[in-house]
């Protein structure tokens, strides 16, 4: 099972034309049509970044994150979680966020997390962390793995 960290989701809503744009809606559709997961924390920093970074209206935000949320089932962190995640953060392996949503997606069962963000070829138990993008779009092993 494979999920996506929140800045696939940002990229989905950019320019036609870009690269990045392309690359993310093609890891978002794929994830869709293999109904995987997204964490609920994306979901609320995806309307973060829409509001704040894209300069969405309030109204506008809500619709598309909405419409995320409608589209892929959720799953959320736990207390061990928080725990790990702190643990993460005090050795600098991942942020406390970054470190509470890979292992909350760990947790649910995820083997692949698309981050642009995190250390990309990392591993943290079954999970490992691909960045979708390369140069001209896709990574090669985000390619491998969307089969394309």
């Amino acid at each position: 099972m494979m999920t996506a960290d929140t800045n696939v989701f940002v990229y989905t809503f950019g320019a036609e034309s870009e690269p990045k744009t392309l690359a993310a809606r093609r890891v978002v559709e794929f994830l869709q049509d293999m109904q995987a997961p997204i964490g609920l924390q994306v979901v609320g920093e995806l309307q973060n970044a829409l509001r704040r970074k894209l300069k969405h209206p309030a109204p506008l935000a809500a619709l598309n994150v909405r419409q995320v949320l409608t589209a892929f089932d959720t799953f959320a962190p736990s207390r061990a979680n928080a725990e790990e995640a702190i643990d993460f953060m005090s050795i600098a392996r991942f942020s406390y966020w970054d470190g509470l949503l890979v292992t909350a997606a760990r947790d649910a069962g995820c083997t692949v997390f698309f981050s642009e963000d995190m250390h990309d070829g990392a591993r943290l138990g079954d999970l490992e962390i691909v960045n979708p993008f390369g140069a001209g779009g896709l990574s090669d092993r985000a390619r491998v793995l969307l089969n394309i």
